[in-house]
């Protein structure tokens, strides 16, 4: 049985996140999705309920949320009956992302899916060159919406990432997830190499795929100011991965437990001045 204070701490704690809503109607609805990701998966009966009460937003099959975020005016738009996307949702409402304490000129953004990451950073970065990768059909149609309501001039790649230019095959394992690999049969995926450049915030969610982008990058010198990634079987593959940035001069940051499947980190490059335990000069 789940302790009564701590129920009590968490729905104050999702409460004060939901406050980014431009009103109340959007504050109701930022602390549903941002509930919705807090709930474990064997609550199903209570899953269902915010489920029900989310979708009970919709409208012309978009469940819209206006919200403020880093003082600027916002919407994020997620389609009416898709778990995922309320989830993503929740994310961006409970702050899924720590970013630079320095204005990058280049944000990439791999692994777009419908502009959750790409919404946030241009609202704390809105003179960055915002670029997304995002290989699937129904991914990009939604991630173009995201961006038209918001007026965000970013460049769309409708491609997924690799270490170099190639075709992979999406694997569906769940309606929500899969993997990729190069052999058929599955989803045919051009893919390419990310283009960085100079004091580059490159985010990386792109499903087991960053064993082959980050060695690539590295591999070539082609090194992200600040990197931002969601690590897949980090239990079984992600050590060696962290070793590596390491090695190319990289300080890292997150959750980096051993046992966990899926973790979130920031990889800062050593010789920047922005490292982690150094505070930013005057002139970032």
């Amino acid at each position: 049985m789940r302790n009564p204070l701590q129920t009590f701490a968490t729905v104050r704690s999702l409460w004060r996140s939901a406050q980014i809503g431009a009103t109340g109607r959007d504050r109701r609805l930022a602390f549903l999705v941002a509930g919705l990701v807090s709930l474990g998966l064997r609550r199903k009966a209570t899953r269902r309920w915010f489920l029900k009460h989310i979708n009970a937003f919709a409208r012309d099959g978009q469940v819209t949320l206006a919200l403020c975020l880093n003082g600027r005016p916002a919407t994020f738009a997620m389609r009416a009956g898709d778990e995922q996307d309320f989830l993503i949702g929740g994310e961006l409402v409970k702050g899924a992302y720590a970013p630079p304490p320095f204005t990058p000129r280049r944000i990439v953004d791999g692994g777009a899916n419908i502009g959750m990451f790409a919404l946030f950073a241009h609202c704390l970065f809105p003179t960055a060159t915002l670029v997304c990768y995002e290989p699937d059909e129904r991914n990009l149609a939604q991630l173009r919406h995201n961006l038209a309501a918001n007026a965000i001039p970013a460049q769309v790649n409708p491609v997924g990432l690799w270490s170099r230019a190639t075709t992979l095959y999406y694997h569906a394992v769940t309606s929500y997830n899969g993997y990729v690999d190069e052999s058929p049969p599955g989803a045919p995926i051009p893919c390419v190499v990310p283009d960085i450049g100079p004091d580059c915030w490159l985010k990386l969610d792109i499903e087991g795929g960053e064993y082959e982008v980050v060695p690539a990058l590295l591999e070539r010198g082609d090194y992200p100011r600040w990197l931002t990634m969601e690590i897949h079987h980090f239990d079984r593959r992600g050590g060696a991965l962290i070793a590596q940035l390491e090695a190319h001069g990289y300080r890292i940051a997150g959750d980096l437990s051993p046992t966990a499947s899926c973790v979130t980190v920031e990889a800062r490059r050593e010789d920047d001045p922005c490292a982690l335990g150094a505070p930013p000069s005057p002139a970032t």
